[in-house]
Order: C-alpha cells, then sequence, then structure tokens
C-alpha cells in the first residue's frame, strides 16, 4: 500500500529507449511487463551486450542513497512493449528505512541484478564463442529460439558468421537438432553442459 502512493507507471513501445547510459533520474525503475535489452557502448561506437531483462530492478539500488537519486548502468531498451514502476526516490528511501520487510525485498531484487552481471562476466569474460553459445543454449534456449540469429549474435558479442559455425558443428555433433518450425532442440543436454562447466 505504502508502495503505491509513490509510484507512477510508464507504458513503453518496442524499440524506445527508457534510459541512456550514465543518465540521472530522481525515481527507481522496476520492469513491470515486457522486456529490456541491456547494453553499453564502446569506445568505436559499439554495442557491447550485457543481458536482457524481463522484470526486476533496471537501475542500481543503493540503501545509502539519501537524495532519492539513480544511475543507469547501462543503455536500456525495449525489446517489446514494456510497463515501467516509477518508484518517487526520495519517498521510497523514507518509506525502506522505516519497513525493514520492503527493504528486503528491494535487496533481493538487487541479487537478481547482480547475478545477471555475474553471468556476463562469465559469458564475456571466461568464455569462447562455442562455450558461450552452449551456455545461452543450455540456460536461455526459449529466448535463443524466439529471436533472430542476427540478434543472438549480438547479444552474444560475436559475428553471426561465427554463430552459424558453432550451431552447424553442434548439430554435426548431434548435440543439436533443428526441428520442422525452425527452432533449435537440444538432444544432448549433458555434452552442450560439457562444453561450458568449469572443472
Amino acid at each position: 500500500m505504502l508502495l503505491s502512493q509513490i509510484t507512477t507507471f510508464k507504458h513503453f513501445v518496442a524499440k524506445e529507449m527508457v534510459l541512456y547510459e550514465q543518465t540521472r533520474v530522481s525515481s527507481l525503475f522496476f520492469l513491470c511487463k515486457g522486456c529490456l535489452k541491456l547494453y553499453k557502448v564502446g569506445r568505436f561506437d559499439n554495442e557491447v551486450f550485457l543481458g536482457i531483462l524481463e522484470n526486476g530492478l533496471l537501475l542500481d539500488f543503493n540503501s545509502q542513497n539519501t537524495k532519492g537519486e539513480f544511475f543507469s548502468f547501462a543503455n536500456l531498451e525495449c525489446v517489446e512493449d514494456s510497463l515501467i514502476a516509477c518508484f518517487d526516490g526520495i519517498k521510497l528511501t523514507q518509506i525502506l528505512e522505516q519497513n525493514p520487510c520492503i527493504l528486503a525485498l528491494f535487496f533481493k531484487e538487487t541479487q537478481k541484478k547482480i547475478a545477471l552481471f555475474e553471468e556476463v562476466i562469465q559469458k564475456n569474460l571466461i568464455f569462447d564463442s562455442t562455450a558461450k553459445i552452449a551456455y545461452t543454449l543450455y540456460f536461455h534456449l526459449d529466448s535463443f529460439n524466439a529471436h533472430k540469429k542476427q540478434e543472438n549474435a549480438a547479444f552474444l558479442n560475436i559475428q553471426p558468421e561465427t554463430l552459424s559455425r558453432t550451431l552447424k558443428k553442434l548439430h554435426r555433433d548431434n548435440i543439436l537438432l533443428t526441428n520442422k518450425q525452425g527452432k533449435i532442440e537440444i538432444i544432448n543436454p549433458q555434452k552442450l553442459h560439457n562444453i561450458f562447466k568449469q572443472d
């Protein structure tokens, strides 16, 4: 009830920017419905994909933030029409100071964001392109099948040709198959898992 009094809702359409990197805002954004792409822009104006969000906090939450200001770590772009809740920053800070239960909920959402960035580090700094693809297929097959090859390559920060080559090899190795609807299916999950698992 307390949160509803300090919340406004905004609708965004596919391809619309929600926030740009380093934008300062006076509200904490929370994705209620839809899908957003997180990315940063590299020094050569190339997109560095960080992840897809389907719900949760869009800005980093800091309980020590007494000014009610938040910064966007990355660019946030709608993949599909989305609904975002905007909590008034100053009033939210006051509510959290007085309500440990609500603070705990926001803390859990922050942990989910940390898990997303742990996955980004794992995929981009530790895995080679084959391991990146295997990991994505193993854990995010539905999302992979829902996007075009060009989009998946961009999400993985690899070239489309590299993605095509690797998928063909995984098919040849009887790890994957493509069904009549053109969707990828995993026929040997253990072999796929072995490609990226860390011993």
